[in-house]
């Protein structure tokens, strides 16, 4: 029997806790981690450093630093809690034409309708922006802040670090990072934020970027896009609350020994006594052998409703992992990945306790030797895996009642197992070109007989055409809704400084 081993869910969850222990460390036992202090500990006697201090509202700040090891560090307090501050740091040096090497930028804002900006060319260089600043003592909850950091310019734009984290609502960040081995991370506390991480990585190293984004409340919004010639990108998102929207996108010109970008997204959190391993090891290694068992079930008061997520990678080796926690039937989840390429792998979870749920699940795969693995929990689900190549596989178990799940296959070699444990499933399976399949249905939820007599009212329809197959319309209706438009809002708008002494 043909086994196929996805590690990809495994990945993703270890990523996402190297994001939430990240170097940016707590040291005020708030849960939302501490800025590492940068300015004025340069390490070169000749290097300049500065810092500054603002209480009050509608301050304006600008540095401007020239040459390595510069380090800036400016503090704006919200003396009415009005806020209205304006900070940007710029940063170059002479590595190379316009740029600076380990110079270091922070930037501490509280109140209202602040802005900050910072650029840094060159390589090494660190920039932290927050705002808000729950950790500090009697600092207050921050709204309408805009948060944006650039890094890179020409070749010289190598392992830098960039990191965002606001607290409040109707938050802003954008982090935009050019060239190799980049690190970004952003977090966002309160309700409607909005997070965009933009990575090239470009033709010096072509080595990856990384991006963790974390968001917890409700109507977030993330979209993180890595491209460029290097592979070996990695992004992660969590997302906890309610109605949030996740994008990420990945795309690669990589050969296949330098390709394999890692994107993982998890919306709503997940039960953390729930092991991963069964559901990797039952659900994705045995082709032939599913076990809905093994579906995670998820604590209903960590459940997520109403939240989106896409996944789009280009190029060989790549790995998508989702997990959707909750749903429900007026306020359901959705969750798409789309691949192409080649060798690729794309793992998603939906769980709801008790009835209802009603989520949507889609995944498609164009190219040769792909896996597609699917793990739904609740009732009234729907699933659609679609691949176009050859070699492919594609997996899917769905545990409870009301589930309807489509499977389209065109190409040589293909293969698809299903497993259903429940009540009134419907099995769509529609195969082109030389093809098997295997489906399970009445299987038990979990130990006892093997087969569950009490449920009943399952379907399976079931249509392979050969090379030269015609069967009428060559085809079975799919009785589905239309997908979502993945096109969503992520735009941070710009801002500068004016100029603060005209004619100086």
């Amino acid at each position: 029997m043909k086994k196929v081993v996805l590690s990809a869910m495994a990945l993703m969850f270890g990523a996402i806790m190297v994001a939430q222990n990240d170097p940016i460390t707590d040291t005020s036992g708030d849960t939302s981690p501490d800025l590492i202090p940068v300015a004025n500990l340069s390490p070169d006697p000749l290097a300049n450093t500065g810092k500054s201090v603002q209480f009050g509202d509608g301050h304006k700040v600008r540095v401007r630093q020239a040459g390595s090891s510069q380090s800036a560090n400016t503090v704006q307090d919200n003396g009415s809690m009005l806020g209205g501050n304006l900070a940007r740091i710029m940063q170059t040096g002479a590595v190379g034409p316009n740029s600076g090497v380990a110079n270091a930028a922070e930037v501490l804002q509280s109140g209202e309708a602040n802005q900050s900006t910072t650029v840094q060319e060159g390589d090494e260089n660190w920039a932290i922006t927050r705002q808000g600043q729950k950790a500090v003592p009697g600092a207050s909850t921050s709204t309408g802040n805009k948060a944006k950091i650039r890094q890179g310019t020409g070749q010289q734009a190598e392992s830098n670090y960039a990191a965002i984290d606001q607290d409040g609502n109707y938050n802003q960040a954008s982090t935009l990072q050019t060239y190799d081995n980049n690190d970004a991370w952003t977090q966002q506390v309160g309700n409607e934020n909005k997070s965009k991480v933009m990575q090239n990585a470009g033709p010096n190293g072509t080595d990856g970027h990384s991006a963790s984004v974390d968001q917890q409340g409700d109507r977030n919004e993330s979209f993180v896009t890595q491209s460029g010639l290097g592979g070996r990108n990695t992004a992660t998102l969590l997302q906890q609350g309610d109605d949030n929207k996740g994008k990420q996108y990945q795309t690669t010109d990589a050969l296949m020994s330098n390709a394999g970008n890692r994107a993982g997204m998890q919306q709503g959190a997940l039960d953390q006594s729930w092991s991963l391993l069964p559901l990797t090891g039952a659900l994705l290694t045995d082709v032939g052998g599913i076990d809905p068992g093994n579906v995670p079930i998820y604590v209903s008061s960590l459940e997520s409703f109403g939240a989106v997520g896409f996944q789009i990678q280009a190029g060989h080796e790549n790995g998508a992992d989702m997990v959707q926690a909750g749903g429900s039937v007026g306020d359901s989840n959705y969750g798409e990945q789309d691949q192409s390429g080649g060798h690729n792998d794309a793992a998603m979870v939906q769980g709801h306790t008790g009835a209802g749920g009603n989520n949507y699940a889609k995944q498609e795969q164009i190219g040769y030797g792909n896996y597609a693995g699917l793990g739904q929990s609740g009732s009234g689900f729907k699933a659609l895996q679609t691949q176009d190549g050859a070699d492919n596989y594609a997996l899917s178990s769905q545990r409870g009642e009301g589930h309807i799940l489509n499977v389209h296959q065109r190409g040589d070699n293909n293969y698809a197992t299903t497993a259903q444990a429940g009540l009134n499933n419907r099995v769509l399976v529609v195969q082109r070109d030389g093809q098997s399949y295997t489906v399970e249905q009445n299987l038990n939820l979990a130990g006892g007989p093997a087969h569950d007599l009490g449920g009943g009212g399952n379907q399976v329809d079931v249509l392979q055409l050969g090379p030269n197959g015609d069967f009428s319309t060559d085809g079975i209706d799919c009785y589905f809704d239309a997908q979502l438009d993945p096109t969503m809002d992520y735009t941070v708008p710009g801002f500068d400084l004016d100029v603060i002494c005209p004619g100086c």
